[in-house]
């Protein structure tokens, strides 16, 4: 994971962000995560917007994708045709809603290969340097969290984050599988790494219950009335 824009991300900005909050704001690195963490949802705030509204724009159109779909599935190009000038029509791009997790992909590669490298394994391991969270908590944060506090927390709130939009019932059924795949990969996950992971989808979270606010009309009640 040491190459191009990830080495880039993590010598540039990772390790000097966590260097600057350690020094400068916060002597603990978990802290330094944290903030690292909101730095960069907050920068994101705009493609998230707009990733929400483009949810939601589909959520209004379900209906008439499901009509489009069952009245020409036996005609794949005629399909694709109706489902495009439906698109064109309502001014949507079905592929701006992955365009925000598409792009944080490399940020959460960047802080995995932040902390599993030898420059941040060696600040960490200086005398008198404080690695964890809390002193009783995660007191290293290369290593998994023997708590199992973050895996648990960044599951539960996976299920709630995704039960809030997911209207369809055939999505539903899926509910349970990311928070449990992420339950059991989490077990084995570097603290740091889960911590940038629960506190990025707390804020996730929270910005898109603000979001819905905001509209006055929740996301997962939006398919139903068109």
């Amino acid at each position: 994971m040491n190459f191009g824009p990830i080495k880039l991300l993590v010598n540039q900005v990772m390790i000097p962000f966590l260097t600057f909050c350690y020094e400068h704001v916060c002597a603990n690195y978990g802290i330094a995560i944290i903030l690292l963490t909101i730095a960069i949802k907050v920068c994101f705030i705009p493609l998230m917007r707009k990733q929400y509204e483009s949810m939601k724009a589909m959520q209004v159109l379900n209906p008439k994708i499901k009509s489009i779909r069952d009245k020409y599935q036996k005609q794949p190009e005629k399909l694709q045709k109706e489902m495009m000038a439906l698109y064109k029509a309502h001014k949507i791009n079905p592929l701006q809603g992955c365009l925000p997790m598409i792009i944080q992909i490399p940020f959460f590669l960047a802080i995995y290969a932040t902390i599993m490298s030898d420059t941040f394994v060696d600040i960490i391991s200086q005398p008198g340097i404080n690695p964890g969270f809390l002193p009783f908590w995660l007191s290293n944060l290369a290593n998994p969290d023997a708590t199992f506090i973050l895996p648990i927390l960044l599951a539960g709130f996976t299920y709630w984050s995704q039960k809030l939009i997911m209207v369809d019932p055939q999505q539903q059924k899926l509910l349970l599988f990311s928070p449990v795949l992420i339950l059991v990969f989490g077990l084995k996950l570097p603290a740091g790494v889960l911590l940038y992971w629960a506190v990025s989808t707390i804020f996730s979270t929270v910005q898109q219950l603000m979001i819905m606010k905001e509209t006055g009309a929740p996301v997962t009640k939006v398919a139903t009335t068109s």
